[in-house]
Parts: structure tokens; C-alpha cells; sequence
């Protein structure tokens, strides 16, 4: 079978590998150079972070590399307003971590490897028509007008995706809905310190805190802003303020209002005092790069006729759950799983259509619900965790969570580290936070924690009617716990 592939980067190159693998003929066109023949840069892109998820989806001497070239984080390590830290984890064992990478090194490790694979990339190429029903494309290079069809074509060219455009325009009953957050980034470099060492990690380490010798996603959370810091391979930190691009309320902090060298380094001082250290040359950093807007686009199908969309091309996420290139690998995951299987009745190319049918089909709900957690996630990244009912809520859901793994996962758990797709996790955590919520207004969770993990675990066990009354079974779980 012939693919085209629209697009160049990271998900493409993955679809490419897997592709190949199985003996398809792939064609990758991409509008830009290639990035494996010019000098890497950062861009304005932060760190994209690597989940169980994701993971699966790379062939395992790939995944090798990949954890090679970033870093692992297994716990957020929070920097309160007090200067006060917290740690913490993503979850209960040392495999339950991300994986910090800088796009650009996953990208190159990527390009690398689907070359190797035998698909054939043409840079310099854009794409500006498509005829999604029978999969061909049209591109221009150094003047001249390629058309290419193929017996399936794939877009993977982003969130301003041509391919997306051409499916609406020729006849693509395609619902697609953007809008844009109020918060924009910034992006910084922390150095390393002068011994060349990752700064943070070393500054901050503390014999008398275990979890201060681990790296983590280093978060200043301040309600409206928060400033993110992820550790490379190279002893820098991606640095990224997320915040308000402009504000309509007076005094309300705004990437607008921080003009000027002397304004950017007040805002720190006082809004972020403890990171100034690690931003020797904010005044001048802050402005080498233009601020960026945030959006979400979601689409509904994802395909039509032997056209499919893939990665931001069919949703574009906040990355406020860092999952965007964890739901764009498992998409490759998904739409592979569906063509091996039409494969093995041996009629993958007549198949196609009705085979990227079944693809929409299983990936419209998950993407629903990631796209809504990620940008409910901005909240409690930039308040939540900077409450101490916040971290108690944590550690009792961790702490049940290691005890009856069988009964309850916290929600990032679910998300992270599960195979169990994103609106079935979104379901099944609701349902047992709603147990949660009602035992935690029951009970005082500084005095109560035991008691209200095992009333959990009676109800999560036999079902919420239980032989006793709600008082007896409380006095009898008392009387257990003094026994």
C-alpha cells in the first residue's frame, strides 16, 4: 500500500516507522528544511513530556533512545509564595514518572529513524491542495507543481493544517471548532550552574529531603501565572512563563503590562523572587522571542474518505496535561492497530475508508475528553497546588492508591500511566471522587485519613448500600482500626 504523509514532524515520522514495519511504501512531504542537515535550535516550542501512554506506541530500541536523550521526572517539585518547596510525586513506583525531551531532540531522533526505516522524505515541498476522497496532493517545490496520489494520505501538518482545510472544502462534513485561551508563554533557558550542572537540582538539594536529590517539573504557581521549569540532558532547564497575553482587569498580571528590561526583573522580584537566580539574563531573554498564543482545535470526523488527520491536525491541545504528543502517538498506536487487522483479512487498501471509519469512531471520545482536562488543568497547576488541601487530597489518593491499586487510581494515574482511554479514565476517577468528596466533608482528613480510606474501601467493594447503617459502619471501622 501507498501512504502519503503530509507533514514532517514528530507524529509523522512515528507513522512513518510504523508504517514501514509493515511493508507499506511512505512518502513524507514537508514544507520546511530538513532538520537533521541544519544546526538545532530550541524555537519557541517547551518541552514536550513523554507519558507511559506515548511511550508505548515507539518500537523498544527507539524508546531506548528517546530515554536517552531526555530526562526523567518523577515528581513535581512546587515552589510556594513563602519560598517554601513540595514535592510531589506523579506516582507510587520508580516506573510512574515523565520523560522531559526538548521537541527538537525527539523530532531529530525520529527523522533518523524513519529514514532508516526506508520512507522517503521530500523537504521543501508545500503542500497547498488535497482531493481527500481519492488521496491526492498537490505541492510546490522550487517552482514547479508535483502531484502525488496514494492509497491513503495522511495529515499530520499541525494546527493550521492544509489537509484539514481541503477535507471542509471538498465535501467533508467536518465540524471544527477553535478558540484561543486568554494565557500566551514565554520561553526562557535557566544555564547551568559553574560547576556545569543542572542548577536547580544542585541549589535546591537538601540531606533531610530525600525527593529534593530527584529531578522534577519545577512549578511557581501565582493563580493568574505560573512560571515551569523541565530539566535537559545538556544541564539547562526549559523555563516557561504561561500567562494572560493581555488583561481587561485592572492590576491583573499580563505578558502586555511587562515592558521593558526594568519591568520584566520587578515582576520576577516580586511575583518569583527564588527563580531570579537561576535567570541571569532574563532582562534580555525575556524579550529575544515573541510571546505565543495558546488554542485548542478539535475536529469531528477525523477523516474522510482515504484521508485521516493525525496529531494537532486533529486536535490541537493546551499543554497544560502534557499530554498533546502522548494523544497524537497514541493516535499512530490506533489507526496501526486498525490497518494491521484489515491487513490480516488481506484487503487493507480496499479496506481504507471504512477502516479510517472505525478510526474516528474510537478515537472521537478520548480526544473530547483530553482536550477538556488539559484545559482544566491550567487551573490547579496555577492555584491548586499551591494549597495545602491541595497536597493532602494528593497524598490520601496516593496513599490509597498503593494500598488497593485494584479499587482506586488517582485521575493523572489514569491518564498517564493506563491504557484505559481518556474518557473511560475521566469516568471511572469521577465516580470515585465523588466517594472521596462526600467521605472528606464527612471526616477531618488531618485526624481522619485511616478512616476514611477504609469507609472508601467498603463502599468501592460492596457498593454504596451496605448492611449497616452509615453510622454502625463507621463506629465499626473505628473500632477495627483500635484493635
Amino acid at each position: 500500500m501507498k501512504v502519503i504523509i503530509i507533514g514532517g514532524g514528530p507524529v509523522s515520522c512515528l507513522a512513518a516507522i510504523r508504517l514501514r514495519t509493515r511493508g507499506h511504501e511512505v512518502r513524507v512531504y514537508e514544507r520546511g528544511m530538513n532538520p537533521l542537515s541544519t544546526r538545532p535550535g530550541r524555537g519557541n516550542s517547551f518541552n514536550l513530556t513523554l507519558t507511559e501512554r506515548g511511550l508505548r506506541s515507539l518500537p523498544l530500541a527507539l524508546r531506548d533512545s528517546v530515554y536517552r536523550a531526555g530526562v526523567e521526572l518523577p515528581q513535581r517539585v512546587i515552589h510556594h509564595k513563602d519560598g517554601s518547596l513540595t514535592y510531589q510525586p506523579y506516582g507510587v513506583t520508580t516506573g510512574q514518572h515523565l520523560l522531559s525531551i526538548p521537541r527538537n531532540s525527539l523530532h531529530r531522533l525520529l527523522l533518523a529513524e524513519a529514514k532508516a526505516a526506508g520512507a522517503q522524505f521530500y523537504f521543501d515541498h508545500e503542500c497547498f491542495g488535497a482531493d481527500p476522497r481519492n488521496a491526492t496532493a498537490q505541492f510546490v517545490s522550487c517552482g514547479k507543481v508535483i502531484v502525488e496520489t496514494a492509497d491513503l494520505l495522511i495529515g499530520c501538518d499541525g494546527a493550521n493544517s492544509t489537509v484539514r482545510h481541503e477535507i471542509s472544502r471538498r465535501g467533508g462534513r467536518l465540524d471544527i471548532r477553535q478558540f484561543f485561551i486568554p494565557h500566551g508563554y514565554v520561553e526562557l533557558t535557566m544555564p547551568p550552574d559553574d560547576r556545569g550542572l543542572h542548577s536547580l537540582l544542585h541549589a535546591l538539594r537538601d540531606p533531610m529531603v530525600p525527593e529534593s536529590s530527584s529531578h522534577g517539573l519545577h512549578v511557581w504557581p501565582r493563580e493568574d501565572f505560573m512560571l515551569l521549569a523541565q530539566p535537559n540532558r545538556d544541564q539547562t532547564y526549559t523555563a516557561t512563563l504561561f500567562m494572560p497575553l493581555r488583561s481587561d482587569i485592572q492590576g491583573q498580571p499580563s505578558i502586555e503590562m511587562l515592558r521593558g528590561s526594568a519591568g520584566v526583573v520587578h515582576f520576577f522580584e516580586k511575583h518569583l523572587p527564588d527563580s531570579l537566580a537561576f535567570l541571569p539574563e532574563l532582562d534580555t531573554a525575556f524579550f529575544a522571542g515573541r510571546a505565543s498564543a495558546l488554542r485548542t482545535i478539535a475536529c469531528d470526523p477525523f477523516h474522510h474518505g482515504r484521508t485521516v488527520l493525525l496529531g494537532d491536525a486533529a486536535h490541537t491541545l493546551v499543554p497544560f496535561y502534557g499530554q498533546g504528543i502522548n494523544c497524537s502517538f497514541e493516535d499512530v498506536q490506533v489507526l496501526m492497530s486498525s490497518l494491521e487487522q484489515a491487513d490480516d483479512r488481506g484487503g487493507a487498501i480496499d479496506d481504507v475508508p471504512s477502516v479510517l471509519a472505525r478510526f474516528t469512531q474510537e478515537r472521537s471520545e478520548p480526544v473530547k475528553a483530553i482536550t477538556e482536562l488539559s484545559l482544566a488543568n491550567l487551573r490547579e497547576l496555577s492555584a491548586h497546588t499551591d494549597s495545602k488541601e491541595f497536597h493532602a487530597r494528593n497524598r490520601l489518593e496516593l496513599k490509597l492508591h498503593a494500598r488497593y491499586p485494584e479499587l482506586f487510581a488517582p485521575l493523572y494515574h489514569l491518564v498517564a500511566f493506563s491504557e484505559l482511554p481518556y474518557h473511560l479514565a475521566v469516568d471511572r476517577y469521577t465516580w470515585h471522587r465523588r466517594m472521596l468528596d462526600e467521605l472528606c466533608w464527612q471526616h477531618d482528613l488531618a485526624t481522619d485519613e485511616e478512616v476514611i480510606i477504609r469507609l472508601f474501601v467498603e463502599q468501592a467493594k460492596y457498593g454504596r448500600h451496605q448492611p449497616k447503617s452509615a453510622q454502625e459502619l463507621i463506629v465499626a471501622v473505628r473500632e477495627e482500626l483500635v484493635r
